[in-house]
């Protein structure tokens, strides 16, 4: 370049790894023809360095020969104050310690400063910027980035780069910061992730795709009841939740089964609600004395023989009836969040809190039986699948002690709950 061309930038020491940050971007005047010229500024009119530096590769640069420099070092600047800078970051580079170097293996966070076809830039405030090349990123990441964006970012080892400097990968930001939030869910088991069922493996089990971390759930682990179709839920979404992990071979456990597990209270209020209609399940197994069924998704219930409609009954009679096949009924009774028994036959259906209200107007007395026998109460049956608390602050002293189940006596109804099937109860005087 001739004498009397102004530089079009100001060069930085190179120490065996290019400066790549310019904290402080302005506008210089460059006396070159013009075609070579327009390439350097972007649409705002503002210089761009990358498209400069993209044609200015290191290989093309020679060393400033007048700077003496230690152990190899090469410094490109020809700015007067070269020597002293290299002599102060020598002897002294805590005066640079206002920016942090770069940890390499680990993950920070920072915001995307600029992208290129190359290249996409992260400003992590270190003194130079993280540089992520395009081609090792998933083009679903590439095409999410934006100017300005947050992202975090896996330092990697400025070895892997020819021309030195901060290397980046956010793929494997993502991937190790869940990694990490896999394996500390497992302490606090209260998220659950979305994965993709990747494939099956031979021994049994799954392998799960949780944001690009690999994790295996056994075959026990994929539902309520055992699958009948263990190919069924290959390329499907499912939520699991991170129950182990391995040191030694960096696996992490997850369980979809402990995941509907959690959605059992939940489903079995909707169920409550809407204990009328009737339900579309499938067959899970069956028994002498009935059929077992599964329904709307972690819901695991009970048909008996004598609830069996009668198709259902000729071909469990037959052993004709097979885990999967599809089957319509009613809820019969919520026993119990683990308990449910079904049946067919409208006719069989008894669920005593339907018109509860009408048949028991509050307050009223009623005679009921003991059922069980508590600590803190007694539970009294006012009617079949109805059953309240007595609490034992009804009682004078030391006569809950002549009660025992099975015994008959009368209560006052005080409030009834429809909704979240409770019964409160007090003894009568």
């Amino acid at each position: 370049m001739n004498q009397k061309t102004k530089r079009a930038r100001i060069e930085s020491i190179d120490l065996g790894t290019p400066v790549q940050e310019r904290t402080e971007k302005k506008e210089f005047k460059i006396e070159a023809p013009e075609e070579a010229v327009v390439s350097y500024f972007n649409e705002s009119g503002e210089f761009d360095w990358d498209a400069f530096e993209a044609t200015c590769p290191k290989r093309t640069r020679k060393p400033n020969p007048h700077i003496k420099t230690k152990n190899g070092d090469k410094v490109y600047s020809r700015e007067s104050y070269a020597q002293e800078l290299y002599d102060a970051y020598e002897g002294n580079e805590s005066i640079f310690s206002i920016m942090p170097t770069a940890p390499v293996g680990e993950i920070v966070d920072g915001k995307i400063y600029a992208i290129s076809g190359e290249w996409i830039t992260v400003d992590a405030k270190f003194r130079e910027l993280v540089y992520i090349k395009t081609s090792k990123e998933p083009q679903s990441i590439v095409d999410a980035c934006t100017p300005g964006a947050e992202v975090s970012v896996l330092i990697l080892p400025n070895e892997t780069s020819k021309s030195g400097g901060i290397l980046g990968s956010i793929s494997g930001g993502m991937k190790q910061r869940t990694f990490k939030e896999l394996v500390k869910g497992i302490e606090t088991e209260d998220t659950a992730w979305v994965g993709t069922v990747s494939h099956m493996i031979e021994n049994g089990g799954y392998i799960i795709n949780v944001k690009g971390i690999e994790c295996f759930m056994p075959g026990s682990l994929a539902g309520i009841n055992k699958l009948h179709d263990f190919s069924s839920i290959i390329g499907t979404e499912i939520y699991v939740v991170p129950v182990s992990h391995s040191t030694e071979r960096g696996t992490i456990v997850v369980s979809h089964r402990k995941y509907l597990q959690a959605m059992i209270p939940t489903e079995i209020e909707n169920l409550k609600e809407n204990i009328d209609n009737k339900i579309t399940g499938k067959v899970t197994g069956s028994a002498k004395y009935g059929v077992f069924c599964e329904f709307n998704n972690c819901l695991t219930g009970m048909i008996h023989n004598n609830d069996l409609d009668d198709e259902t009954s000729a071909k469990h009679k037959s052993r004709e009836i097979k885990p999967g096949d599809v089957i319509e009924f009613w809820v019969k009774d919520i026993v119990s969040n683990s308990k449910i028994t079904l049946s067919q036959r409208a006719e069989n259906i008894n669920n005593p809190w339907k018109d509860i209200e009408k048949r028991f107007k509050v307050p009223c007395d009623v005679n009921a039986v003991v059922k069980t026998k508590k600590e803190y109460g007694l539970f009294i049956s006012i009617e079949e699948g109805l059953v309240g608390l007595l609490h034992v602050s009804e009682f004078p002293d030391g006569v809950i002690d002549s009660f025992n189940p099975g015994d008959n006596i009368t209560v006052q109804v005080n409030r009834i709950e429809k909704e979240s099937q409770k019964i409160y109860l007090k003894l009568t005087s």
